[in-house]
């Protein structure tokens, strides 16, 4: 009997369930306070990400609330028919290349805060404007403050134009009071 090949969209789902499960390790269950001598507009920047911002990462259309998307993906109850890659004003070709960059990332996303961190404030990428923005070489996630930092957009590659070093990555539980040095690998 011959194996069937999994479809684009089967692909997306599998790296989107374990895209979810690092994202909620990392991200949701965490606070970061990122320091750099190179900010000019603050001395350090607070992320805190919540389930809605999980979305903007994977690149996917879809017509479930960015909550639920999260939630359906953690449980790995999402299908294949929660998400298409039909957006207003791009072709689907387009959006199917940007997810495919994305879904190429995704999942190291716990890498973004290394030792070889750089950060970058005022981070402009065509029409997307972030607060500021990390990227580790192999990627780049773009923070917008509200007034704490949440994920906006990961990209592939290093796409800072101005990047500085990290002189402080700190940590906390969310809900926590105090940070504490990051261990950086």
């Amino acid at each position: 009997m011959e194996k069937q090949q999994k479809s684009f969209k089967e692909k997306v789902l599998e790296v989107i369930f374990i895209g979810a499960q690092k994202y909620k390790q990392f991200f949701l269950d965490y606070e970061y306070q990122i320091s750099s001598a190179g900010f000019s507009e603050n001395k350090f920047y607070v992320i805190s990400a919540t389930k809605s911002n999980f979305l903007h990462l994977t690149g996917v259309n879809t017509k479930l609330p960015a909550t639920k998307f999260f939630d359906k993906a953690l449980d790995k109850t999402l299908s294949v028919d929660d998400f298409d890659f039909c957006k207003k004003g791009q072709a689907e070709k387009d959006v199917k290349g940007c997810v495919r960059s994305k879904m190429k990332i995704l999942t190291d996303i716990e890498k973004i805060l290394s030792d070889t961190t750089l950060v970058e404030e005022k981070f402009v990428k065509n029409k997307v404007f972030c607060t500021f923005a990390v990227s580790e070489n192999s990627f780049t996630i773009g923070f917008i403050a509200v007034p704490k930092c949440r994920p906006k957009t990961l990209l592939k590659g290093n796409k800072l134009k101005n990047p500085c070093k990290v002189d402080s990555i700190k940590r906390r539980k969310k809900g926590g009071k105090e940070f504490v040095e990051f261990e950086l690998k």
